[in-house]
């Protein structure tokens, strides 16, 4: 009688957890990650470099697909800190305050720049974000 009731306990058990909805975390609203600004690809010197912001050269491989760098960003502010460098902690608010705004462009300067590994990415300058933060950082209080 005991080891059939324990083999109900444990048949239930797992139906249980194979009948349980999936949980999924929530991604950041692509709509508060501004585009690049840059197109990876332009303008080769045929050594590896392509113009970034402001003619400054940058790995041709940067910046990286859209897609590639929002799962990267969803993976980093879902574990709190940049995956790849997991001594960067980050955040993503979603308000509008100007420490929410500052929060999130750090959130994607870290991924840009850790997005293959720590301190391997691309650099700030293959985007406009440097440019954003510079004007977020300008607003008044």
């Amino acid at each position: 009688m005991k080891f059939s009731t324990v083999l109900l306990v444990a048949a239930a058990s797992v139906a249980s957890v194979y009948s349980a909805p999936t949980l999924q975390a929530r991604g950041v609203d692509p709509a508060l990650v501004p585009d690049f600004g840059v197109v990876a690809g332009t303008g080769p010197d045929g050594h590896g470099n392509c113009v970034g912001v402001n003619g400054i050269l940058i790995p041709c491989s940067c910046p990286p697909p859209r897609q590639e760098f929002l799962d990267s960003l969803n993976a980093n502010v879902a574990a709190g800190e940049a995956v790849n460098n997991p001594s960067v902690k980050l955040s993503f608010p979603t308000g509008n305050s100007k420490a929410d705004q500052q929060a999130r462009i750090s959130a994607l300067l870290i991924t840009l720049q850790n997005i293959h590994g720590p301190g391997v990415g691309c650099p700030a300058v293959s985007t406009v974000y440097a440019q954003l933060q510079q004007q977020i950082n300008a607003l008044p209080n």
